[in-house]
């Protein structure tokens, strides 16, 4: 038996088919994404909400840092003051300075951090405050986080309210990242995937809409919420016209506890939806605890090819290069 490795015409071969690729082939453990698409920092008024040490724009950039990562989108937390629940005074103040305070630590970072502006969409003073805060330095975006907000897209005001920040976000060309899932998980599925095709992305299809925690949230993967991102990728593998600039980040939703099950569900979902369309994101209480650990237990517990990986960390969106 001959070995094909031993033929000069089957090492050529080789070599053309990876130059082809146009790609280097950088070792599995090698590869690092260029953006972290969901993080947050932590003023001296959300700290005591979220419980967590205060954290401004240096110190996640010493965590960048750390983990060789470039830049990362910092999306504003402004929306958390206006949940009801949590009984604040002057929640559309606390917001303004939520916001401004953000604005200030991504300005300060030589263009690695990129802001997200936000507020709880269904507060009277929401869409004049996220289309002042867009004019901020460095607030390129709108985060909403729907179930912090109390926000189902079947409440048909609700849904309204909602396509009103979708238009506002298409009328200044800029992209939204939606946390969707509702609260406590509940009445949420398949349907609120198709609603938020037809009532968000249909509103504004030419911007950038980003679904965070893959339509649920973390750490992990919620099966039980399973019928969302399943959706979602049918809707892709029919070629869907919507899902041309609807893109999902993991963040968090790979942790120390996802099991191989788990993991492989992740990945089908993420092959349906196309590489190109996966955005890696930590998020604050990342798994691993440290930005690099999380990016780690992703890359070596789901199991996708290195090519896989490679596109996954090399996507870097338009609005990032403003």
């Amino acid at each position: 038996m001959i070995s094909l490795r031993c033929l000069p015409a089957f090492c050529s071969a080789l070599a053309l088919s990876a130059c082809a690729t146009g790609r280097p082939h950088t070792p599995r453990a090698a590869i690092v994404p260029q953006v972290d698409y969901h993080q947050h920092l932590v003023s001296a008024n959300f700290a005591p909400i979220a419980k967590h040490a205060p954290r401004d724009g240096k110190a996640l950039l010493a965590e960048l840092d750390s983990a060789g990562i470039e830049k990362a989108v910092v999306l504003s937390v402004a929306y958390t003051y206006g949940d009801e629940r949590k009984h604040l005074p002057d929640p559309d103040g606390l917001a303004r300075t939520e916001n401004d305070w953000t604005s200030q630590q991504v300005a300060a970072s030589a263009g690695r951090l990129i802001g997200f502006c936000s507020a709880n969409p269904l507060r009277d003073a929401a869409l004049a405050e996220i289309e002042r805060c867009l004019g901020l330095p460095g607030m390129r975006g709108i985060k909403l986080h729907f179930g912090n907000a109390g926000i189902t897209l079947r409440d048909s005001s609700h849904a309204a309210r909602i396509a009103q920040v979708f238009r506002l976000a298409a009328q200044r060309g800029v992209a939204v990242l939606v946390h969707m899932r509702a609260r406590g998980g509940a009445n949420y599925g398949a349907e609120d995937a198709r609603l938020f095709l037809d009532k968000c992305v249909a509103v504004a299809p030419s911007i950038d809409v980003i679904v965070a925690h893959l339509g649920g949230s973390g750490p992990g993967y919620s099966v039980q919420n399973d019928s969302v991102m399943a959706e979602f990728g049918a809707a892709a593998e029919r070629g869907d016209p919507r899902m041309r600039n609807v893109y999902f980040d993991v963040a968090s939703n790979v942790a120390e506890e996802t099991t191989p099950q788990e993991a492989a569900l992740v990945a089908k979902r993420l092959r349906q939806v196309g590489m190109p369309h996966v955005l890696y994101g930590s998020d604050l209480s990342v798994p691993g605890g440290t930005i690099k650990a999380g990016w780690a237990l992703f890359r070596t517990r789901t199991p996708l090819t290195a090519d896989e990986l490679r596109t996954i960390a090399g996507n870097v969106r338009p609005f990032l290069r403003a």
